[in-house]
This record gives structure tokens, sequence and C-alpha cells, in this order.
């Protein structure tokens, strides 16, 4: 049987025009001619379809939904669409490309898109390059677009809301080890509402096999310095955004925290710490890593 462009929207509930513009765009749409010269879709035209609406629907941009169903035979088409684990969303796209559809998604405020564009390049390529790559790149972009009166404040909140989401989510996908006396205490510095980067840090661990104790944001000075009193962890990781001056009560705690424990700093808001045998400056999420892997053995 053959189908017409209304029969096939009413049944895959995809409009019309979409349809349309699949075919004209991307070549997506009916091969086979009546006699009286009008398009109709074969079954596997509407196989077809339905794969790439489904790659849509899972975070892929158009193009490259398009290009993946271009390039299966009436068996790839079957196989592809009898299991949802057949293509990571933009398994060929770069990371600027995964950005780019990422911000387009913020802007029309589709948080399952974006949800989906990051489960796949977390999938793909691991935390550390997803979050050097992508993430943090497409951050600042978000940043600057709100700077500049591009995008509202709320498409910032629900991108950040749907990353939190999926780097647990990548967390917990991940059996980790309980080092018990070596334990690692990840906190953001108080007044320092940014958790992000220890989310990722969380996950980097996690996919490393390592527990830790996540604090997360604005951790009061007296309370770091308590846990760090009883549980005299291996390894405490403070991030800091916000300038942190010489004489301020996390600072002094930092620097009297001494073995077993060593202090990683992490974030643009330290001071110099030169002289400091506890202490260890980090200048990225893969320099994190290593330098807790060494310090946990």
């Amino acid at each position: 049987m053959f189908w017409g462009v209304g029969s096939v929207a009413s049944r895959l509930d995809v409009a019309a025009s979409t349809l349309r513009t699949w075919e004209r765009r991307y070549d997506v749409g009916p091969t086979h001619r009546t006699a009286g010269g009008h398009r109709r879709y074969s079954e596997a035209d509407i196989e077809r379809v339905t794969l790439m609406q489904r790659l849509i629907g899972r975070g892929a941009p158009p193009m490259e939904a398009a290009r993946v169903a271009h390039g299966l035979d009436a068996d790839g088409l079957a196989s592809a669409l009898a299991t949802d684990d057949f293509v990571d969303v933009g398994a060929d796209l770069s990371h600027e490309d995964i950005a780019d559809a990422l911000l387009q998604a913020a802007r029309a405020y589709d948080s399952a898109r974006i949800r989906n564009l990051v489960a796949g390049v977390l999938r793909r390529d691991g935390v550390i390059e997803a979050w050097t790559g992508m993430i943090v790149p497409a951050l600042v972009r978000i940043g600057d677009d709100w700077s500049r009166g591009e995008m509202g404040i709320e498409a910032e909140h629900l991108t950040s809301e749907c990353l939190v989401a999926e780097i647990r989510a990548h967390t917990r996908s991940f059996a980790t080890i309980d080092l018990g006396g070596a334990s690692i205490v990840l906190a953001s510095a108080e007044d320092d509402m940014h958790s992000l980067p220890l989310l990722a840090l969380e996950c980097a661990l996690a996919e490393a096999g390592l527990a830790c104790h996540l604090l997360g944001a604005r951790i009061p000075a007296e309370a770091l310095a308590n846990m760090a009193a009883t549980l005299r962890p291996t390894v405490i990781f403070i991030w800091a955004s916000l300038p942190r001056t010489d004489d301020d009560r996390l600072w002094q705690v930092v620097e009297s925290v001494g073995p077993p424990t060593t202090m990683v700093l992490g974030g643009p808001g330290w001071p110099h710490h030169d002289g400091h045998q506890t202490l260890k400056a980090s200048a990225s999420l893969q320099s994190t890593i290593e330098q807790i892997r060494a310090l946990v053995g």
C-alpha cells in the first residue's frame, strides 16, 4: 500500500507541514509516484521518516537525523526501529555542533532535547571530554547571550537543571569504590553558588571507580574545618568562583589543614599559595582527577 502525506501525518502524529519540510530540505519523504504523478509514501519511506522523527526526539539535529536515516537499507531501518539503543544522539557531530544544537534547544525551552544532547555526549565521550569540549563552552556562550540580552535567565536556569540531571544520571551508572580511610570530599566555597564543577568532578571520579562525599555549594568555613578534623580525609577539593582574600576565614581554614589531608583548589577565586606543602592548584577537570587518583593511590 502507499500513503498520502495526510495519512502519514496522522499515523505518526506529526504535522503534515513538518513532513513536507523534511522532504524539501532533507529529501526524506515519499518515493513512489502514482499514475497521475502524485507522490506517495511506501512502508519503507514511512520507516525512514519514523526513524528521523525518533532521532530528532532524542535530540539529534534534523540534518544529522536525515543523514542516519538515508544511510540505512530496509533491513537496517527495521533493526534501528526495533531498539532504542541504535545510535547515540550526535554520534558523528563535533562538540561545537552539539553546543550549537544545545543553544537552539535552550532558546526554544526544549528540555527534552537538551537532556538528550547532554546524555549522548556523556555516553560517547565521557564526562572529562564532554565537560571540557562541549559543556563549558556552551555555558560560556549561554552566559554571553544572556549578558547581551539575547537569552533570558530562565533559559540559562533550564539548561543548568538539565545538565545537573544528566550528569547525576551518568554518575549513577557507574559502580564506585568507597576507599574508607582514603576519603575524598568535594565542596564549593561559602557564598559560592556554583556546584556544576563539583558534579562534573564527582562524575569523573565515578568513571574512575572512586566514591566521594559531595557537600555541594556554599559550605561554611567552620563546617569544612569540623569535617576535616573529624574525618581526616585524604583529599578535600574546594571550588571557588568568587575571589577569596588572604584574610578570608575559608582561606585560613584551607591553610591550617595538614596531613593526612591534601587540599586541592579549583576555580579562579583562590589567592597565590606557593610554599604550602598540603595545597595543590587545579587547572582543569583532567588535572584534578589525575591529582586525586595519585593522592588516594
